[in-house]
């Protein structure tokens, strides 16, 4: 909600302050040539440290040639048919750099989550009475913002205003919510992507009261449902890399790592690492 949306050469690209770079997030392969030195004259002109971009297969020779590197990968992320990667360049060389401490705990969380792994389902495991989860439509932009209030009270850059859910909505964004004796506890922010045929796990949000209950391992379990009915053949989520939580439920859920986002997003105070994991269905 704090990027520019622009679109280049027929290819989707967000860019802003907040994150300091460009994400190409929908590409063009017709004009790959076009598109990657506007992107980077673009970086240079507001002066942003990193290029991500998100694309097939056949585009990855393109993007390497240019610098770019690989830092994660998602086999049929494209209709259940073509890998996807995430490749990133870094114009300026220092937005690589993670010092002992944060490596040592980016790598002992993965190392722990994948640990976690469980393939299949744990029936005891099943949604505890009392509790519902269900799609959340205008009705509950009230109630969804008030919880982004409550959960990124000390993030200033969050989404929390009733118009920003409904700026979303018309972005083809789903929102997804826990209900606890009625109250909204957790809230999940999906994107289907159609004509890919993957469904993207955006955001979470979880109540201040609530967090360590592992209360978002429910509602990952209803959204792998959704594979079904939105006829999507993959899942993919990003999860900071230093936190236990997020990297331990994909895990549980039978998501595989992917890879890790170098000093991906700018989360309150920090720049963070993004471990990418994703879950196919069979």
């Amino acid at each position: 909600m704090f990027e520019t949306i622009e679109n280049i050469e027929g290819a989707t690209i967000y860019h802003g302050e907040i994150h300091n770079r460009i994400y190409l997030s929908e590409i063009n392969s017709a004009k790959i040539d076009a598109i990657l030195p506007k992107m980077t004259e673009l970086a240079k002109q507001r002066k942003y440290d990193k290029i991500l971009s998100r694309v097939p297969e056949n585009a990855i020779t393109h993007f390497k040639s240019n610098g770019f590197t690989i830092e994660a990968k998602i086999p049929g992320l494209y209709n259940g048919k073509t890998t996807g990667y995430f490749l990133a360049d870094y114009l300026n060389k220092n937005r690589l750099q993670c010092d002992k401490k944060q490596l040592k705990t980016i790598e002992t969380v993965k190392r722990i989550a994948m640990a976690a792994n469980k393939p299949n389902e744990n029936p005891q495991m099943g949604i505890p009475e009392g509790y519902a989860i269900r799609k959340l439509g205008t009705a509950d932009f009230s109630d969804l913002a008030t919880l982004h209030e409550k959960a990124y009270k000390y993030h200033p850059k969050h989404i929390k205003k009733v118009h920003d859910f409904e700026a979303l909505e018309e972005m083809d964004h789903q929102f997804h919510g826990l209900f606890v004796k009625g109250e909204l506890l957790v809230c999940a922010i999906l994107r289907v992507h159609t004509t890919e045929a993957n469904l993207e796990i955006v955001d979470f949000a979880t109540h201040p009261d609530y967090r360590g209950q592992n209360l978002s391992y429910y509602l990952v379990q209803e959204i792998k449902k959704l594979m079904n009915v939105e006829n999507c053949t993959t899942i993919y989520a990003l999860a900071r890399a230093t936190s236990y939580g997020l990297n331990i439920t994909y895990s549980k859920h039978g998501f595989k790592f992917a890879g890790t986002l170098t000093n991906n997003a700018f989360v309150r105070d920090a720049m963070e690492s993004m471990n990418v994991w994703y879950y196919n269905r069979l």
